[in-house]
């Protein structure tokens, strides 16, 4: 399968492993030297490196200039990915692969934006400057993204893989062959903005509420759940409880459609489930969180 260029344009100028344990990449994406501290242990990254290490699931310290010193949890079954001290910008590129020969491109997945240097740029992307970025990539930061890739054959058109760039990087890499892109960019880039200060997230204690009686008793099992969750630091009592949230979340699943099927919900109530859906799978899907 050969690599498809996906759409980008700028915009205004034009389950991871599974286990008890989860692997990690501390990213310098910076000019300076980094110095991270995580359980007492002092990691000195050189700039545009990075340094691979290994956390058990449960409670962990960390100590960083931009970070602060702060506890945070790595789940059981975690995927790993990059730990971010800088909460600089990285950028999560869907690469679509067709299959050789084939007339008729596959599904390439929707466009959405990121916004890099005060520049909007429009693809099959997302951005994320998480402390912990949870790994949804093929090719990591310091790989090539391949011209073409081998599959199974599956019927489909096409494949896709996925990329993580820092920041500077992903820029380089989709203007370099474009002149006329590139020169835009350097006249709509903001070269003189001051510096962005950012804090680490940390997840709300309590879901979204939900304006309606019945579908909000039918979430109170859940949202029970997801405040054990947050400081669940044994590796036994994470596991009971992402199985116990998987039940939960079938049977709140199953009833809210029947309810739901009753015509019976307002736009607004419809809107507050899906950001109490939305606010739940963030929790069960990071690999890491900070303590509350």
């Amino acid at each position: 399968m050969k690599k498809r260029y996906l759409p980008l344009a700028l915009v205004a100028l034009l389950a991871g492993c599974s286990g008890r344990s989860a692997d990690y990449a501390i990213d310098n994406p910076t000019d300076k030297p980094l110095s991270l501290t995580i359980d007492g242990k002092t990691y000195e990254v050189a700039p545009h490196e990075d340094k691979e290490l290994s956390l058990d699931a449960g409670e962990h310290t960390m100590k960083g200039d931009v970070v602060g010193d702060i506890k945070f949890i790595s789940y059981y079954r975690g995927r790993g990915g990059i730990i971010n001290p800088t909460l600089s910008d990285y950028v999560i590129y869907r690469q679509s692969f067709e299959k050789v020969g084939s007339t008729s491109p596959g599904y390439m997945g929707k466009l959405d934006q990121v916004v890099l240097e005060g520049v909007t740029f429009e693809g099959t992307m997302r951005q994320s400057n998480d402390l912990f970025i949870d790994k949804d990539w093929t090719y990591g930061v310091d790989e090539e993204l391949p011209d073409s890739v081998v599959e199974h054959e599956n019927g489909s058109n096409n494949t896709v893989h996925n990329k993580v760039f820092r920041a500077k990087d992903f820029i380089v890499a989709f203007l370099g062959k474009n002149p006329d892109a590139k020169k835009d960019f350097e006249a709509n880039r903001q070269k003189d903005a001051p510096p962005v200060v950012r804090k680490v997230t940390i997840l709300p204690s309590t879901l979204p509420p939900i304006d309606n009686a019945e579908v909000q008793q039918l979430s109170l099992p859940l949202r029970e759940n997801y405040a054990k969750y947050l400081k669940a630091k044994d590796v036994s009592e994470q596991e009971a409880l992402q199985k116990e949230n998987f039940k939960l979340s079938m049977a709140y699943s199953h009833a809210s459609v029947e309810i739901m099927q009753k015509g019976s919900l307002s736009k607004e109530v419809n809107e507050q489930m899906n950001a109490f859906q939305e606010a739940m799978n963030r929790a069960y899907g990071s690999t890491a969180l900070v303590e509350p």
